[in-house]
This record gives structure tokens, C-alpha cells and sequence, in this order.
């Protein structure tokens, strides 16, 4: 049985390097990757993989351990080819992600196997053959696998041939962690060793992002919120403002009662992800600490370009702004063009406007119209939630106002599109004209489409796209 089946691994191997389950999915620089297409041969490939290592698991219970060992090496070799090259499976990508197989149950049955014919290599040369497919397939239980599969005496050894790896990697002051220490984590787990594996695990937390939140993890746990504090700020320090870290650091300082300086930490958060909810939360907080109006002036300086070198927060000041009721100092700042204009800070004014005037009306008729109301109610994104906290404050414009604003912003829009030289953005430019055609006809305002119209003819005439795909949004006119 034993050989029967190594002649057909042999044969699996000569048809994967032959070419014969490679296969491609294209990648779209607008889409991502196109995953629709035809893989039967990588899941083949799959397959055939899965059901040789199992077969090959059976040998070893069965006591067939040189068999085994063959079968282990020629199939573990196998796919870490497939992993390095694109020659056996095209792009498909890791193929180890896709495999329905417990690895570290596959690689201790290596290790028992090979074990067991020890006597011809040694248990030093039995580890390092392990050791290095432990390391390859690490986040799939590797180490776990080797550590179960060796007595005390092996676990021994192999802890003192990982502890010299990492020292020496730390001696060369390497910033990564070593991925041995993965290793030494799960020698720790199969002796039962809690206190050694949160002791690695805080010793490496600055080099391991999952380390260090597994830290936290553990200290929430245990209710020791000065731990979380000091471990969230090292996160923070390591790793920048990651949600998770400073999440954590607020907790652990409105546990402890600080409330300044959990608030200080809400700010520094909301300052790198300004999202909605936090912006309301940040509020509230302030609120209750009797300080708001001076937190909000302070997020107001931090949101410029000029502040923070990151044109996005120019968009962030006019969302401030509306969002805090300071609507008319919004609009001045944004057609007064203070601190630049972005995309995402035009197209929420646009949207902003086109809501406002659109309030309380029948848009029965208006499928563009109505299809933004729908995505205001439904549509989960940082756009759209902003949208929906502004929109809670009272309008203090006309409704013809926020037509003309309306308007004179998605023509930016449609500038935005048009110049950049893209023949892909023709669409979206035609659609944001549709919808000013649209705003045109139910506010019975007939010139915010002319005036639009005419300024395509004058800017971009000799655009024969835009002008197709006017059409094709069933706007009948020619340059």
C-alpha cells in the first residue's frame, strides 16, 4: 500500500511541474481580481493534494513510518513550490490557504514518523528536517505539530535550537520578530506553560502587533487596567493609532478614572480615523467634562492640509463644520476654496446639497434623485455616515440655494473627471450631469443644466466620450 501510493504522489509531482493545473485570474486595476473565471485546476490540484496527505497521515498510524517519511517530503515539497513559483498553479496565491487540512496534525504526524527512524539521522538532524516546515506553515500550527510530536527530551532540544536563533537575530538587532519564536510559544503551549507564553508574548508584543494584542487581551481579562494602559500606549508607540490600541488605552483610563486623559487619547484617535461615530462620542465626552467648545476648536486647527500634510483633512474641516450646526462658515470656507479642495470633500457637499433640497419632496420620476435618498437611508460608509450626523442639524439655506449649490458642485465633479485624462472617468462625469438634470427639472430651475451644458461645449467639445456617454444616460445633445 505504502508503495502504491508513493508512486502516485511521484506522479502528482511530475503533473503539477509539467504545467498541468496552472491557471490565471486576471486582475483589474478598477475591480481587484477577477476570481469568476475557470479554477477547476487549481481546485483539482487541491484535491488531488489533500487526499495524498491523508493517505500519507494513515501510513503513519498505520506504522508504515519510511513510507511515510517519503511521502511527507515529496508532498510538503511539492507545495512549497507551488507557494514560491507561478509555474504549478499560475496566481491562484497561497495554495496552503485553500487546503481543508489540520497542518499541524500533518506535520507531527511527519515528526512521529520520521522520529521513529531516527536511529539513521539523529535527533538533531530529525528537528531541523521539521523545523523547516514547521517554519514555512507557522500560522497553520506548524510549530504546534512539532512541539506535540517530541518527548521532553525533544521539546529540550528543540527550545535550545530555537533560543540561539532568536538571540542571534536579536544580537544583529533585527526590528522584525523571529519567527522562531512562534516556535518557543507552542513548546510552552504543549507543556502547559501559561506563564512562558505570556512572558514571550510580552517579551516580542513591540515586534508582534498580534503578540501585543494578545497581551492586552489577556490583561482585560484579568481586569488589571493599569496593564492595558501601559501595553495599549506601547501598541500605540510601535504600531501608530490603531482602533484596537486606542480603544483599549480609552477603556483603561475611563476605568481608572482618568477622564482627561482618556479624553486626550479620544482626540489623538479621532484625529487619525475621523469617523462619525467617533466625532459623536468624542462630543458627548466632552460634554460631559464641560469643555467641548475648546476640544472642537482644537480638532478644527488639527484639519487642515497646513496642520497635518494630508490633503484629506480639508475635507475633515468642512465635515467639523457641518456636523457642529456652522453651516454657512462651511459653505464660505469651501467656494472661497480655504485650504484646497478634495475629491471627497466635493462630492460630500454635493451630496450634502442635493439631500437638503431634495427634503419633504416627491422624487417619484427622478431615478438618480431617488437613488441617493435610498443610499442615504441604507449605505454603510464614512461618506454616508457623516452625512447622515449633518443632516440632523436644521437647514439654514433655501432649497433653490442648495440646488445651485448642487450644481456648481458636481460641475467640479465633472471637471475632476474630464481633466484627468482617464477615458474611464467619461461615466461617472455623464452620471453626475444626469443628476444635475434631474435637480434642473424638479426645482423647475432650467439654466442649472443649461449653464452645465454650455460650459461642456466650451471646455470639452473635442471630448468625443463624454458626449457618448451623455447619451447613453438619455441626455440627447451634441457638442
Amino acid at each position: 500500500e505504502g508503495v502504491e501510493l508513493l508512486g502516485e504522489i511521484k506522479d502528482f509531482c511530475e503533473r503539477s511541474r509539467s504545467g498541468e493545473f496552472v491557471s490565471w485570474d486576471d486582475y483589474d486595476h478598477y475591480y481587484g481580481w477577477d476570481d469568476s473565471g475557470d479554477s477547476e485546476e487549481f481546485e483539482e490540484w487541491i484535491e488531488l493534494f489533500t487526499d495524498l496527505m491523508k493517505s500519507v497521515m494513515k501510513l503513519t498510524l498505520g506504522g508504515q513510518h519510511r513510507e511515510a517519511v517519503e511521502g511527507y517530503r515529496l508532498l510538503f515539497g511539492i507545495l512549497k513550490e507551488a507557494g514560491e513559483t507561478t509555474d504549478i498553479l499560475g496566481n491562484q496565491g497561497a495554495p496552503e490557504d485553500f487546503i481543508e487540512l489540520n497542518f499541524a496534525q500533518a506535520i507531527k504526524s511527519y515528526a512521529v514518523s520520521l522520529l521513529q527512524i531516527e536511529e539513521n539521522l539523529g535527533l538533531d538532524a530529525a528537528i531541523q528536517e521539521i523545523l523547516s516546515v514547521a517554519k514555512d506553515y507557522r500560522y497553520c500550527g506548524g510549530f504546534t505539530g512539532l512541539a506535540e510530536a517530541l518527548d521532553p527530551k525533544g521539546r529540550k532540544r528543540l527550545k535550545e535550537i530555537l533560543t540561539g536563533i532568536v538571540e542571534e537575530e536579536l544580537r544583529l538587532e533585527k526590528r522584525s520578530c523571529p519567527h522562531e519564536v512562534e516556535g518557543l510559544i507552542a513548546i510552552a503551549a504543549a507543556e502547559k506553560n501559561d506563564l512562558e507564553i505570556l512572558s514571550l508574548k510580552e517579551k516580542f508584543a513591540s515586534r508582534n502587533a498580534i503578540y501585543l494584542r494578545e497581551v492586552i487581551a489577556h490583561y482585560q481579562e484579568e481586569k488589571d487596567w493599569q496593564a492595558v494602559a501601559r501595553w495599549a500606549r506601547k501598541g500605540i508607540e510601535h504600531f501608530g493609532y490603531d482602533g484596537e490600541y486606542a480603544r483599549a488605552l480609552i477603556e483603561a483610563l475611563d476605568t481608572l478614572g482618568d477622564k482627561l486623559a482618556a479624553q486626550e487619547a479620544h482626540i489623538a484617535y479621532f484625529l487619525k480615523y475621523p469617523a462619525a461615530g467617533e466625532f459623536s462620542s468624542l462630543k458627548q465626552r466632552s460634554q460631559s467634562l464641560s469643555n467641548w467648545s475648546g476640544v472642537f476648536e482644537r480638532l478644527l486647527a488639527s484639519s487642515t492640509k497646513e496642520s497635518t500634510g494630508w490633503p484629506g483633512r480639508a475635507g475633515l474641516r468642512t465635515r467639523l463644520l457641518l456636523a457642529e450646526g456652522r453651516e454657512k462658515e462651511a459653505l464660505e470656507e469651501f467656494h472661497a476654496g480655504k485650504g484646497g479642495k478634495d475629491l471627497e470633500e466635493i462630492k460630500l457637499i454635493a451630496k450634502y446639497a442635493v439631500a437638503r433640497l431634495s427634503e419633504g419632496m416627491d422624487l417619484t420620476g427622478y431615478k438618480k434623485l431617488l437613488k441617493h435618498r435610498e443610499r442615504l437611508k441604507e449605505e454603510q460608509s464614512s461618506l454616508y455616515d457623516w452625512l447622515r450626523l449633518i443632516l440632523k442639524n436644521p437647514q439654514d439655506l433655501r432649497q433653490e440655494d442648495y440646488a445651485r449649490l448642487a450644481a456648481s458642485s458636481y460641475q467640479m465633479l465633472v471637471d475632476e473627471h474630464l481633466q484627468s485624462g482617464k477615458p474611464s472617468r467619461a461615466a461617472p462625469a455623464a452620471h453626475y450631469c444626469a443628476i444635475v438634470v434631474e435637480i434642473s427639472r424638479l426645482m423647475s430651475c432650467p439654466d442649472l443644466w443649461t449653464n452645465l451644458l454650455a460650459h461642456l461645449k466650451e471646455a470639452y467639445r473635442r471630448k468625443r466620450l463624454i458626449w457618448q456617454n451623455l447619451r447613453a444616460e438619455g441626455i440627447g445633445v451634441t457638442p
